[in-house]
């Protein structure tokens, strides 16, 4: 398996296919916006905040890994993690779609790229590989799919025949 091949795989686990955790969109099916807004006590995080934070961020990549000038919106990483005050199931659906349609773009575009951008720099000021940057990007998307299905088991919302008992 050639490293494209190894970092699209790695890409599927994290987004949409179960390997050894449950990947992101799988923690996402059958969530609904009140339990998506929904923060036990004590966390900084609700599922739909690190949702549209992780949206923010693969988006910006996918900008750029299409060669596209793409400048951060938001003052700082905290300002990424946001959700409305009253959400709505209309609100909820439109979120996870920019998610979805951002990462089903990313994987296209990752698929159809020459192996060899894998090994070119970020940019001037990113000094990573694109290969080492994709890594990145993917266990970061694993990394907050993780805390989500931890909300989602914390609301006793979690079938464990779905994967991770």
């Amino acid at each position: 398996m050639n490293a494209k091949d190894l970092l699209i795989t790695q890409f599927d686990n994290c987004f949409d296919s179960n390997g050894w955790f449950v990947a992101v969109r799988n923690v996402l099916e059958g969530v609904t916006a009140e339990q998506a807004a929904w923060k036990p006590e004590g966390t900084t995080n609700s599922i739909w905040e690190s949702v549209a934070h992780l949206t923010y961020y693969n988006d910006a990549y996918l900008h750029r890994f299409k060669g596209e000038r793409y400048e951060y919106r938001k003052a700082d990483n905290d300002a990424t993690f946001e959700a409305p005050e009253n959400p709505s199931e209309q609100d909820w659906a439109a979120e996870v779609e920019k998610f979805d349609a951002a990462m089903r773009e990313l994987r296209a575009l990752l698929a159809s790229t020459d192996e060899s951008k894998l090994d070119e720099q970020v940019s001037d000021t990113n000094k990573a590989s694109w290969g080492e940057l994709i890594s990145n990007i993917n266990a970061h998307n694993a990394y907050h799919g993780g805390q989500m299905l931890l909300i989602r088991k914390l609301q006793g919302g979690w079938n464990p025949e779905r994967g991770v008992s």
